[in-house]
């Protein structure tokens, strides 16, 4: 019998490696970003073709490497910042060169171009596939310029797990964002395909927030600060208003090294209790300085989860400052015990003698007379044999429908202000009326693309809209969808978005609302869970524009979303694959009562 077990071939180990660090071009740009900061530079270039996967080159104008660094740093396990076990729990550096090297080296072409400022020249490396290709001395500026081509040629099963452009550029605009907040010291720029995105000087922690979310963000920043002898924390918290349904703006650096850590969130999360809209996110930007002998790096290849020594005690002083934060700008709600509980009359009605109230009684009114309804007929207009294909549904039977078809004297009653009740003769049929107008909305937009109906309604006064500069892409790959659904926008000058129109079923004083919320979900949804760009605007509208829980409905409004949802294809699930109506059949509400 054979030997089972073998040892693998050494490019094969290799690439396995770099799978655990070099997951995308993003993870990829991180690395070689953390490399340049460690190399004491104070400028650093970044330059994209196709979203890093054609080429990404990385210029820094840092220290430089010597002959020797540069031939080792590209080798299996070398690096700059271990040198003994106990380093791993007292790391304080990002790694000046090595490591991650030799993962891209192994699955892309790398060239790397180092001068020190004490030598004539330079020294410039090609490996190809993790092998030395050429190695020559070259005239070149002070620092390191490393570039990547053709990430994951080698390894195709790889690269094609890779996203469309948009969404690969996304993931780097994301990590860039996190490194620039990080590091305000630093003049860092980002292009791609020759296109500057960001080209950011030193400045503060607050200016540089500014200066990649735009002005509006400014407004809404609540300062932090604490100092402990464990922990000094610092930074911004957005203001609960601002809140998004998205974690987008969340952002958690310790060391200056972004992280995260459910824990903490909860512990910020917990100090905005009660001053979130619902299913609302808070944002921040926190800094914690802790001892590195205090936390564990090594629990993730990419150093984004980390383990705290004490995390009980860092809950409890991060929850304490966030709210003792709030409490400073008078966020959190408070009571004035100087006012009377009595009930406070207006001036101007003080001297004004209260009136009795006129009772008027209809004499005419029977309540045991049979009102007939007069819109059911319109509601229930359907066949019966539509009902019986849809119906056959677990979540919903047929024969239920067929008897609120026929039906002639079915009333609706809300409840909670959130649920619409409504009867057959032998059940009770209880609906979400968010999820129902939530259907209703995403079906209508969806109609509108595929009948290639793109009417608008006109605003009376147009709308402006402060794009950032993320937002500014997101839009570029929205624009036509948008159109197609009765969007009518118009890019005044390189960042205002002027809205002049917008779809039929949507509320003209939704519009700004309208796009933040899309925006924010495309940035964490770019088709992930959405089939194409028209069903992920659709189900976003439907979100932002949906009668919420706990809005008061008249009759009218009631009948009406009663009336669209059995008019829908689907009128049994969300959008978001969540049910809509549940019956309750006549046995089972005479059993609650045995």
């Amino acid at each position: 019998m054979k030997d089972i077990i073998k040892i693998l071939p050494e490019n094969i180990s290799n690439q396995i490696a770099a799978g655990e660090v070099v997951q995308r071009p993003s993870s990829l740009i991180k690395e070689l970003i953390e490399n340049a900061i460690d190399a004491s530079s104070d400028r650093i270039q970044i330059y994209l073709n196709e979203s890093g996967k054609k080429s990404i080159r990385v210029v820094d104008n840092g220290i430089g490497m010597s002959k020797n660094d540069l031939m080792v740093c590209c080798l299996r396990h070398a690096t700059s910042k271990i040198t003994e076990t106990k380093d791993l729990f007292n790391i304080r550096s990002k790694g000046f060169r090595g490591e991650a090297l030799s993962s891209i080296a192994a699955v892309s072409h790398l060239e790397i171009v180092t001068k020190r400022r004490a030598d004539n020249f330079g020294y410039k490396l090609k490996i190809k596939a993790g092998k030395v290709h050429s190695n020559e001395k070259v005239v070149s500026e002070v620092g390191t310029s490393v570039l990547v081509k053709n990430l994951f040629y080698n390894v195709p099963a790889r690269r094609n797990f890779l996203k469309s452009d948009s969404v690969e550029l996304r993931h780097i605009i994301n990590e860039f964002q996190r490194i620039s907040i990080a590091h305000c010291d630093l003049n860092i720029s980002l292009n791609h395909n020759k296109s500057e995105i960001f080209s950011l000087g030193k400045s503060s922690i607050h200016l540089r927030i500014k200066n990649i979310f735009g002005r509006k963000i400014e407004e809404n920043l609540i300062p932090i600060s604490e100092k402990t002898s464990f922990v000094k924390i610092s930074g911004y918290i957005i203001k609960p208003e601002a809140s998004k349904k998205t974690r987008a703006m969340q952002f958690l650096f310790v060391n200056n090294r972004y992280i995260k850590n459910n824990f903490l969130f909860h512990a910020i999360n917990n100090a905005y209790e009660g001053l979130l809209p619902e299913k609302n996110y808070p944002g921040f930007f926190i800094f914690l300085k802790v001892d590195p002998s205090s936390i564990d790096l090594n629990i993730h290849p990419n150093k984004i989860e980390v383990k705290f020594e004490d995390e009980q005690s860092l809950y409890s002083i991060i929850n304490s400052t966030v709210k003792h934060s709030l409490g400073i700008f008078q966020v959190l709600p408070t009571i004035d015990f100087e006012t009377q509980s009595s009930f406070e009359i207006p001036y101007h009605k003080r001297s004004v003698q209260p009136v009795t109230p006129k009772i008027e009684v209809d004499k005419n009114f029977n309540p045991f007379e049979q009102e007939t309804s007069k819109y059911h007929s319109k509601i229930w207009n359907r066949s019966d044999a539509f009902f019986e294909e849809v119906g056959s549904s677990n979540l919903f039977n047929s024969n239920l429908i067929n008897e609120l078809i026929n039906e002639e004297s079915n009333k609706i009653f809300q409840i909670m202000n959130s649920y619409l009740i409504t009867s057959t003769r032998n059940s009770l049929l209880v609906i979400d009326q968010e999820r129902a107008h939530r259907r209703i909305i995403y079906e209508k937009l969806m109609k509108k693309i595929t009948k290639a109906d793109n009417s608008s309604q006109q605003l009376i006064f147009p709308v402006s809209f402060v794009l950032t500069k993320n937002q500014k892409f997101i839009y570029f790959e929205l624009e036509n969808t948008l159109i197609e659904m009765g969007f009518r926008l118009k890019l005044v000058d390189n960042f205002n978005l002027k809205i002049t129109g917008i779809p039929e079923i949507c509320s003209d004083n939704q519009s700004h609302k309208i796009l933040e919320d899309l925006f924010d979900e495309f940035q964490t949804d770019p088709k992930n869970k959405s089939f194409s760009f028209a069903d992920l605007i659709a189900k976003s509208i439907s979100k932002s524009s949906s009668i919420k829980k706990g809005n008061s409905l008249e009759n009218e409004e009631q009948k009406n979303i009663i009336n669209k949802l059995f008019s829908c294809k689907d009128y049994l699930l969300c959008p978001f694959q969540k049910k809509i109506i549940f019956s309750i059949s006549k046995s089972e509400l005479q059993n609650k009562f045995l």
